[in-house]
């Protein structure tokens, strides 16, 4: 059995939030006997048509439903966007519902964390929408 991990789990369109994660994952695994899972969403496409690859070209891997379910603790980061939480990320966890009627998320600890290229750019209120679910 393979040791308990927090997800950290993000989105990133510029780069920013992804440095971030990259730290909070090295502070996770600075403590024995618990193990980062990064993990990030794709983009939102303007298109319904179409598709996003099932594994992205570089960077972290797309986060699963499984990823979610089995983690100890979520560390849960996007830039800040008009002071909400990124479309890519909110479309992730909007498809989650199963996890959280079943119970399955319930008592895991949890944390939030933004970037944004102004100093008052609504971080505050973005991680309040970040929060709620």
């Amino acid at each position: 059995m393979s040791n308990p991990y927090v997800l950290v789990l993000y989105y990133s369109r510029n780069g920013a939030t992804e440095k971030m994660a990259m730290q909070i994952a090295r502070g996770i695994e600075s403590v024995s006997c618990i193990e980062a899972r990064v993990r990030t969403v794709p983009p939102v496409s303007a298109n319904n048509e179409q598709s996003i690859a099932a594994v992205p070209n570089e960077g972290a891997m797309y986060c699963s439903d499984e990823d979610l379910k089995d983690c100890a603790g979520l560390a849960l980061g996007s830039p800040t966007r008009f002071g909400n939480m990124a479309a890519p990320l909110k479309y992730f966890l909007d498809g989650t519902s199963s996890l959280w009627m079943s119970g399955a998320l319930s008592g895991k600890p949890a944390s939030v964390f933004t970037s944004t290229g102004s100093m008052h750019g609504g971080q505050e209120t973005t991680l309040l929408s970040m929060m709620i679910p």
